[in-house]
């Protein structure tokens, strides 16, 4: 399972390989400063007369880079005289179609359910409005961790849960998911599932998928959009569309009409996506 889809908000520069130029750059000017500084002494001894006395010539060199991106990625890298250098990124997931990242996975969104966001998914949107929280070491926000909270343990394993970056998302979460079909069969994966202030807002960024699609049943068919049903009661609860990603991952973007909620999850086959999207109810627990 996936968590990236390219065909929600498009993926931002690549964080990575613009770090990796800038430090390189910087580099090439220390290294070409330092060798006309040991060219210069060089010259100045001969013309002393193969030694240089009464006086003192140094010469120091840096250069610093730095890059960033929108969308949740950034990435820095600096070189320094001394020959250290350093590089660090952070990003986030898209259901970029599996929601606003991936919605869907692709589901929906972008989500790469989130590669990281994973990341993604995916699909990688910017997001993430969470309240910090530093008494915890999960690197989750308070907000993630009462989304945590409420997943269903028999399905959800909530130690897996990992932040993942969405479009305008209160708390946003990459989980791992193991579910059994009605024939006892155990199926396992990654799913996106985000939390949004209002379903004004979780609507816009769904919305945005649903609109480039057309009705239909996401069972039989993909690049469509429909009701999803639960299914102990046939009740519908909520909405879905479901794509085909420019990665070629399918996806599933599910909304609630209970709470301002989307799950995304995204795979290679769509006939084993829709079947495993089935197993996972419920989804929330409280």
């Amino acid at each position: 399972m996936s968590t990236t889809g390219p065909s929600t908000p498009p993926d931002p520069p690549d964080p990575h390989r613009l770090a990796r130029q800038s430090v390189r750059w910087a580099i090439i000017g220390v290294v070409v400063s330092s060798v006309l500084a040991v060219v210069g002494i060089y010259q100045s001894s001969h013309d002393g007369g193969g030694g240089v006395t009464g006086g003192s010539s140094s010469s120091s060199t840096s250069g610093s880079a730095s890059g960033s991106v929108s969308g949740g990625d950034s990435a820095s890298g600096s070189t320094t005289g001394d020959g250290g250098t350093d590089g660090t990124t952070t990003g986030g997931a898209t259901e970029g179609t599996t929601d606003g990242t991936t919605t869907g996975g692709a589901t929906a969104g972008g989500t790469t359910a989130g590669g990281t966001s994973g990341a993604s998914d995916s699909a990688g949107t910017s997001g993430g409005l969470g309240t910090t929280d530093d008494s915890g070491n999960d690197g989750l926000t308070a907000d993630e961790r009462a989304l945590r909270d409420t997943l269903n343990t028999d399905q959800w394993s909530r130690d897996s849960c990992a932040h993942t970056e969405w479009r305008g998302a209160d708390a946003a979460l990459y989980c791992t998911v193991t579910t059994v079909d009605q024939y006892g069969v155990s199926g396992s994966g990654k799913a996106s599932v985000i939390m949004y202030g209002t379903k004004s807002d979780r609507d816009a960024v769904f919305q945005s998928y649903a609109a480039r699609l057309q009705p239909g049943d996401c069972e039989a068919q993909t690049n469509a959009y429909g009701t999803w049903r639960e299914n102990n009661t046939g009740d519908s609860a909520g909405d879905v569309v479901c794509f085909l990603s420019d990665t070629g991952q399918y996806v599933f973007l599910c909304s609630y009409y209970d709470r301002p909620a989307l799950v995304q999850i995204s795979g290679p086959d769509h006939t084993s996506l829709a079947a495993w999207w089935h197993t996972m109810e419920p989804v929330f627990s409280s």
